[in-house]
């Protein structure tokens, strides 16, 4: 399967509230900024603009931010012959949130970002690693009555895109960067009154820390979701699985073994 996608077109001079709307309504996670070259110049993430906005405070309104403010310049090209392990080794050593495809002449014509890699991972590979090696252990969990400005504060200090909902032993949901763009407007306003549990993400899918790795990711696929939490042989929860641990895996090189030995490697690209 492929690992480029198209992307969401974001403009430099294009404001913080037109492209926090836009990637709620086409639920873009995460996207570049062209200019009028067609020229990558930067990233722009659901994160960067919860991050902006907190930090931002009452100050300003985020019709007047312009993205060019917000967007990362540190953004990495690649060709479109890249194979998914150079793509991955590139966003875990550079540290990027996506890298920009581009053609000869530097224009963009695609992204990968990481759920594209986990769903490359989840197609090729079957029962070779389990989800308790690789999960991220322990987790950030935080109270369904936490105020939402607390619940922000957090996921900023810890570099985080999601923290888990956990309460009375079990469970009550997660809260996301995505369920956070809904509420963008608001974010400055530190001493809003709104509990975690008005805005959380409920009903949560879990997984067994002895469940197979390629299980996880495609659950991540066909729900469309980066990150599940894991529980552990006594119920009780004991880590987080992400689209990040799934690249791990994936970098491990059992897994470029395991394909060439099964004749999949070279056929899938």
């Amino acid at each position: 399967m492929g690992i480029i996608r198209e992307f969401m077109i974001l403009r430099p001079f294009d404001t913080l509230l037109y492209a926090s709307k836009i990637m709620v309504m086409e639920q873009v996670p995460k996207s570049i900024v062209i200019d009028e070259k067609g020229e990558p110049v930067g990233t722009l993430t659901q994160k960067d603009i919860i991050n902006f906005i907190y930090s931002m405070g009452e100050d300003r309104p985020i019709e007047n931010v312009m993205v060019s403010e917000v967007m990362r310049k540190d953004l990495v090209c690649v060709s479109p012959s890249i194979d998914p392990f150079e793509a991955a080794q590139i966003l875990v050593d550079k540290r990027q949130p996506l890298l920009a495809v581009c053609d000869e002449s530097g224009k963009a014509i695609g992204i990968i970002i990481k759920s594209d890699l986990s769903n490359f991972y989840a197609s090729q590979v079957k029962g070779l690693q389990k989800v308790k090696d690789y999960m991220s252990s322990p987790v950030v969990t935080i109270e369904p009555s936490t105020r939402l400005s607390e619940a922000v504060s957090v996921l900023i200090e810890r570099n985080l895109s999601r923290l888990v909902v956990y309460s009375s032993g079990r469970v009550q949901g997660v809260i996301t960067t995505t369920d956070l763009l809904y509420l963008a407007p608001v974010i400055k306003f530190k001493e809003l009154k709104v509990e975690v549990r008005d805005v959380m993400s409920p009903n949560v899918i879990v997984v067994d820390g002895e469940e197979d790795m390629a299980h996880a990711a495609r659950l991540m696929a066909s729900r469309k979701i980066k990150g599940i939490p894991v529980m552990g042989k006594d119920g009780k929860l004991s880590g987080i699985v992400t689209t990040t641990d799934v690249i791990r895996a994936m970098m491990d090189q059992s897994v470029k073994k395991y394909l060439y030995e099964i004749k999949m490697y070279t056929s899938s690209f």
